[in-house]
């Protein structure tokens, strides 16, 4: 029965505090706390270059330059009729030559560019994380719904879907995006691909 009554005398002085902790209201000449908070959650254009957050230089030299070009393919020698090839004093023939290239050359298709990473930031296939480059040089990282809308975006761009295809070279698209800072990261909630 003791402790019944403490319990209750203890509640009964946190309901008496209760009001005593309440913010006093607003003076008209200050502005409101919670209009701040609103005004940070309310969407902003962020204007861009749309790169690749995996990136691991993001000196402002490097992500200036423009994305590596495609390599040119290799020219296939005529074999066949001279008989081989010679390297280093070794002569292999042509059957051999061709029967060791048929094994080591299927996994050379033509995405396969367009798979490996591009060290200027471009955004190539392997790409799964985007971030902004802003036009005072940072470099903001988008959330997970921004990088939904960015790879949607890369894949309904023509370039883009050159890339992919590994008919193109990595990209760095001009973007727009709709959204919010919040610390470094952008919350976006749209991005869009524009003409530079």
């Amino acid at each position: 029965m003791n402790t019944r009554l403490q319990i209750l005398a203890i509640a009964a002085a946190f309901c008496m505090a209760a009001p005593a902790q309440t913010p006093a209201p607003a003076k008209p000449d200050q502005p409101h706390a919670g209009s701040q908070a609103a005004a940070a959650n309310t969407s902003t254009t962020i204007r861009g270059i749309l790169i690749d957050a995996a990136c691991r230089d993001f000196s402002r030299f490097n992500l200036s330059q423009p994305p590596q070009a495609l390599p040119a393919p290799a020219k296939e020698a005529d074999n066949k009729a001279s008989g081989g090839t010679t390297a280093s004093g070794i002569t292999v023939d042509a059957r051999t030559l061709d029967a060791e290239r048929a094994d080591a050359m299927p996994h050379q298709v033509a995405d396969l560019v367009s798979r490996q990473s591009d060290p200027t930031c471009a955004i190539k296939g392997d790409t799964h994380a985007y971030a902004l480059l802003l036009a005072d040089g940072h470099v903001a990282d988008l959330d997970e719904g921004g990088n939904t809308f960015a790879d949607a975006a890369v894949r309904a761009d023509p370039q883009g879907r050159a890339m992919l295809a590994g008919q193109g070279p990595g990209l760095k698209p001009a973007v727009v995006v709709t959204g919010r800072m919040q610390g470094a990261k952008i919350v976006a909630t749209a991005v869009k691909i524009v003409p530079r």
